[in-house]
């Protein structure tokens, strides 16, 4: 295999980053104009080092050896890739540093003896333009109703399947097959590197992390409803205020991941009241929430306190409240066997290293549930800090992350049988 050398993942990254909207960090929404320049570029990149560059129908993007050919009769592969797409004014690293990796790991794999590797770039992952849960990863693995392209839509009411079709016409998706939506290869093993997201490696000196669980979350759209008043000539006693209600509710799922203990964390990131004037009560708001934990029995009991104490909040304020539950995904384990190849890995190279949970969703999590054997690797975030235009880990970590991998693919590539 050759060698991957420092430049080739710092200097890629680099360009990467340059494909971006407008302010601060990185903003690469899916199918959006920085998205489709990013693709392009990662595809020409792909075919300057004399891989193959392959567009399916929803955007992903794989990278591979030309006589690997996709489609009924593509061989089992071992893919390796990440995401795309980033949250609104967030880092360079998030979801790219893997997609490197997959592009630098499917070249040195080129013609190696074993299971084929192939390099993908999940179109979306973040959620940040569409709510569709996972829809590159669903969409690689053929998890994907027609429906959908017709019902998930983003906030301007631009459908999945109109911004597919701007998407097309800028030649980074493939025409729209017929329905059912097969997949174009056939995961034998799935691998992502990415990094931490969170403090833990950096503060304790570690290298490496062998990731073998994904947390599980569950999502709402809450409506809380009031009484929009005159803000000079309601009394506060007379008060039935849609966005006061919404800060105890803040607070109180604030209380109830504290109580239940790390690694439970619950989170309100959107709130909308209105009509939002200097005079007027707020007459209704709007709130977003989102509970996380590693354990799915956990994961219930937290969504469980958080609700009680909303409905509790608004039945002492005079409110009414409508909670909706969104697409959510279960807390998933990763392969055993993978996990322990991959520390005997990081034994050998001498990596300082532990096992831990990802609190983070990611395109892994679609692929083991469907079965596939999958691993994540993490690499250290300086200060833990991520979903940030201050989002960085050192250039020594990212490095001696993808030479991980790259190792990790072969030994596993060489040994599974195909």
């Amino acid at each position: 295999m050759p060698a991957i050398a420092a430049h080739d993942v710092t200097d890629r990254l680099a360009e990467l980053a340059r494909f971006t909207g407008r302010g601060a960090g990185v903003t690469r929404l899916v199918y959006d104009e920085a998205w489709c320049a990013a693709h392009r570029w990662l595809a020409s990149e792909a075919r300057a080092m004399g891989l193959a560059a392959t567009a399916d129908w929803a955007g992903n993007l794989y990278l591979h050896d030309p006589a690997v050919k996709p489609g009924h009769a593509a061989p089992p592969v071992l893919m390796v890739g990440s995401h795309l797409d980033s949250v609104k004014h967030g880092g360079r690293l998030d979801g790219a540093y893997g997609t490197i990796a997959g592009l630098l790991v499917a070249h040195a794999s080129r013609g190696m003896a074993g299971l084929p590797v192939v390099g993908f770039v999940s179109s979306e992952e973040e959620g940040s333009r569409f709510h569709g849960g996972m829809m590159g990863a669903r969409s690689m693995l053929g998890m994907v109703d027609e429906r959908e392209l017709d019902t998930v839509a983003d906030r301007e009411g631009i459908t999945w399947r109109d911004a597919l079709e701007d998407a097309r016409a800028r030649g980074c998706a493939a025409a729209l097959p017929r329905a059912p939506f097969a997949p174009l290869f056939r995961p034998a093993i799935e691998l992502e590197l990415h990094i931490e997201q969170g403090p833990v490696l950096e503060a304790e000196g570690l290298a490496l992390a062998i990731v073998d669980r994904i947390a599980g979350y569950r999502h709402w759209t809450a409506w809380i409803e009031g009484e929009a008043r005159h803000a000079g000539t309601t009394p506060m006693r007379l008060r039935h205020d849609a966005l006061a209600a919404a800060g105890e509710m803040i607070l109180a799922a604030e209380h109830a991941a504290g109580e239940a203990g790390e690694p439970a964390v619950a989170t309100v990131g959107f709130a909308r009241p209105s009509p939002g004037l200097f005079n007027v009560v707020p007459g209704t708001c709007e709130l977003w929430l989102e509970c996380r934990h590693v354990r799915g029995d956990d994961l219930e009991a937290l969504a469980d306190a958080v609700t009680r104490r909303w409905r509790e909040v608004a039945q002492r304020r005079g409110v009414r409240l409508g909670l909706e539950e969104g697409p959510g995904q279960p807390p998933t384990a990763l392969s055993a066997a993978l996990a322990d190849a991959a520390t005997d890995l990081a034994r050998e190279m001498r990596l300082a290293h532990r096992r831990m949970a990802s609190g983070a969703g990611h395109d892994t999590t679609v692929f083991a549930q469907a079965g596939v054997p999958t691993l994540m690797a993490f690499v250290p975030s300086r200060a833990g800090v991520s979903h940030s235009p201050d989002e960085a880990t050192d250039d020594d970590h990212l490095v001696t992350g993808v030479q991980f991998l790259a190792a990790l693919t072969r030994r596993l590539a060489e040994h599974t049988p195909r």
